[in-house]
């Protein structure tokens, strides 16, 4: 027990004042070094992060009836396609890096057959090769982790697209040659950017893409286009 109690008073007075400093000092360090330890990128660390990249893909087309004159073309395939595009985007620092703006290019082809068969105005077939250069605007939505970044998205843009070599019937009516139209395109993305280097990624990406093609014509063919697309590309980062 001490003696006197204003002794007693005083030495524990410090005492806390002691500890209490050592708790603010390593609470302050360990705050600073958080950022560095979780591997969440910090909006301290620089300004916008700003990215571009290239890529190839695979399209997964869902087969959707070929329409001549308001009429469909049962049986219609669209086969598997493949093509490549490239990106720009950027994730402001105000944000925390989570959401950002993503702009894109990207060309794509398939193969549409319509087999014959009957229509109200007799027999009616369609084929053609289907050539597709869209630009699109997303709002992404990442983790902003410094090695792994997953995303997800959604975007709208412009599809022109072009069938070539087109010959479509439907009775005695024909329309043959290359096809043109810019359509209204929307898509739902997700993906994984994974950091080699500080500045160099590779990524995988999945999208759902859907246009609705209308040609001009004496036919006035349209389709309602859908596809599951896979890409894989490299980039860099600024």
């Amino acid at each position: 027990m001490c003696w006197p109690p204003s002794r007693c008073t005083s030495s524990h007075r410090t005492l806390l004042q002691c500890v209490l400093g050592c708790v603010m000092c390593l609470f302050a360090q360990t705050a600073d070094g958080q950022d560095g330890v979780s591997g969440i990128q910090s909006s301290s660390d620089h300004g916008p992060e700003i990215y571009g990249a290239i890529y190839v893909l695979g399209s997964l087309a869902k087969n959707r009836n070929l329409n001549l004159g308001g009429e469909e073309l049962p049986s219609t395939t669209v086969r598997n396609g493949a093509g490549g595009g490239f990106r720009a985007g950027v994730f402001p620092a105000f944000t925390g890096y989570i959401v950002g703006i993503q702009a894109e290019s990207f060309g794509l082809g398939h193969e549409v057959n319509a087999p014959a068969s009957m229509g109200s105005s007799g027999i009616q077939s369609g084929r053609g090769t289907l050539l597709a250069w869209t630009t699109m605007v997303s709002l992404l939505v990442q983790y902003p982790g410094r090695v792994l970044k997953p995303y997800i998205g959604i975007g709208a843009g412009w599809s022109s697209s072009f069938l070539v070599d087109a010959t479509l019937t439907k009775g005695a009516m024909t329309q043959t040659g290359t096809l043109w139209d810019t359509s209204l395109a929307l898509q739902y993305v997700a993906g994984l950017r994974t950091y080699v280097t500080e500045s160099l990624f590779v990524f995988g990406e999945y999208k759902y893409f859907a246009s609705r093609y209308q040609w001009s014509g004496s036919l006035e063919p349209s389709l309602d286009f859908r596809a599951h697309i896979v890409a894989i590309g490299v980039g860099l980062s600024f």
